[in-house]
């Protein structure tokens, strides 16, 4: 008999709140990933909330489960074009871009859903991986003025969603953004799992491109939390480790792992056949690393991501859709599309160049169909400090509208125990771990830096 896999934290979580009277006027708009630990994650919100609107983002063509009750808003990728469905129907044709096709979805849940909701008097409680809400507003706001005036606040998982509420001159939205993104548990805990399931996921798309990690240069672009944990993953497997990075103490770190390390682009990072995994949330593989490959002696260039986003390729996605200034010398000359990468075959001043795309460009480590990035007991904890913050935040609707970072000193982070949740995690588990948590939970030499240049414009990485 196949065991169901559960949640007992958030289940617990979820069971010690059903009685709260103030959940009773929410309504929530949760944006997440379609796997099949989001539509747990999802049942337990619509087990407490008055209607939840769940919207998946097309990383993957990956369709909802045949049994899934409640409006969901999901994306599949046909032929070049992001194809906007509810419920397993077509509502329209988007985009050819995934980030437009994200918004445009996000637009068709607010017109059709939530936005009749909040006419009747209903709060928006938005739990989010991604930030996309905020791009949409002022497209629903001519539909609904009031909008954000009826938001209690955003719980955001990720530090590129966090960034989208930030402008130049600080917090720009008129209710409170919950952000667990350089929370303990995501810094130090599932950054270790999701380096293994990078390494792994890629490993096997290497082999259907007929490579391997072993006897390869594996250059990884951002050396933060994941960047390190994606280096942990691969220690062992033989090959030689570079990392690129723009800050120099992040470098150092790099250098005093053994890695070779760049803080520039030059040929010599492309020496030989190299795999390249952007690890820092936003455009890495740019036109200057593109140029350095083509100048360097290496034939074979292996691009994944190791964000949870679809950036980290974006420059070189234009370039092939021609939509960035052309290369002297550079003739591409052929393409053949296999199940996990696409080879792109060029020819640069006569010598023959080669990139691999994996997954389009998406996310590696939920790419294949049917695969799962995290385990239920490691998604458990952040999917529960998820909750906790949403609670947070229905039960004190009076925060003032800025930035509360779980981690940082605010009234959230003294209301959400990491160290009580971590305790619970372990015993809760069985797990095992060596000394005191404190200690354990420093993976990363520069946690505490990272945690402050997480929202500079030219620092951070995704997770």
């Amino acid at each position: 008999m196949k065991q169901v896999a559960s949640m007992k934290l958030l289940e617990q979580a979820a069971q010690a709140a059903k009685a709260e009277k103030q959940l009773e006027d929410i309504v929530v708009l949760h944006i997440n990933h379609c796997m099949d630990n989001t539509f747990y994650f999802n049942n337990v919100l619509k087990g407490l909330f008055n209607h939840v609107t769940l919207l998946t983002p097309p990383y993957s063509n990956q369709d909802i489960p045949e049994n899934y009750s409640g409006p969901c808003y999901h994306g599949v990728r046909r032929d070049g074009v992001y194809h906007l469905m509810k419920n397993r129907v077509e509502l329209s044709c988007g985009s050819t871009e995934f980030l437009e096709a994200t918004l445009l979805l996000l637009e068709e849940a607010f017109r059709r859903e939530l936005i009749p909701l909040l006419r009747q008097g209903k709060k928006l409680l938005i739990i989010e991986d991604g930030g996309y809400h905020f791009e949409v507003l002022s497209r629903v706001k001519r539909l609904f003025p009031e909008v954000k005036d009826r938001i209690i606040g955003v719980v955001e998982q990720t530090t590129s969603g966090t960034r989208r509420s930030m402008s130049p001159q600080g917090y720009r939205y008129p209710y409170p953004c919950a952000s667990i993104a350089r929370s303990d548990v995501k810094m130090n805990v599932e950054s270790i799992f999701i380096g293994q399931r990078i390494v792994e996921e890629l490993g096997l798309m290497l082999y259907a491109a007929d490579a391997f990690y072993s006897f390869h240069s594996v250059l990884l672009v951002g050396y933060g939390v994941v960047g390190r944990s994606c280096c942990m993953a691969l220690k062992g497997r033989f090959c030689q480790l570079e990392a690129y990075d723009t800050n120099p103490r992040v470098l150092q770190v790099a250098k005093d792992d053994g890695l070779r390390t760049y803080s520039h682009p030059s040929p010599e990072m492309f020496s030989g056949d190299t795999i390249v995994i952007g690890c820092v949330g936003r455009p890495s593989f740019g036109e200057e690393l593109f140029r350095a490959f083509l100048d360097g002696q290496g034939t074979n260039l292996y691009l994944a991501s190791g964000s949870s986003k679809d950036v980290e390729f974006s420059y070189f996605c234009r370039y092939l859709a021609g939509k960035e200034a052309e290369i002297s010398g550079l003739a591409l000359e052929d393409q053949e599309a296999a199940e996990w990468h696409t080879c792109y075959r060029f020819r640069y001043k006569g010598e023959e160049k080669n990139i691999y795309l994996t997954a389009e460009g998406k996310p590696v480590n939920f790419y294949r169909g049917g695969v799962i990035s995290l385990t239920y007991r490691v998604i458990d904890l952040v999917f529960t400090e998820m909750l906790q913050m949403a609670l947070y935040l229905c039960r004190n609707r009076n925060l003032p509208p800025r930035l509360y970072v779980l981690g940082e000193d605010n009234p959230i982070t003294r209301a959400v125990s990491e160290k009580e949740l971590l305790d619970l995690w372990f015993k809760e588990n069985h797990l095992w771990y060596q000394g005191e948590l404190e200690t354990f939970l420093q993976p990363h030499p520069l946690a505490a830096e990272l945690r402050k240049i997480a929202w500079e414009k030219d620092h951070g990485e995704d997770y």
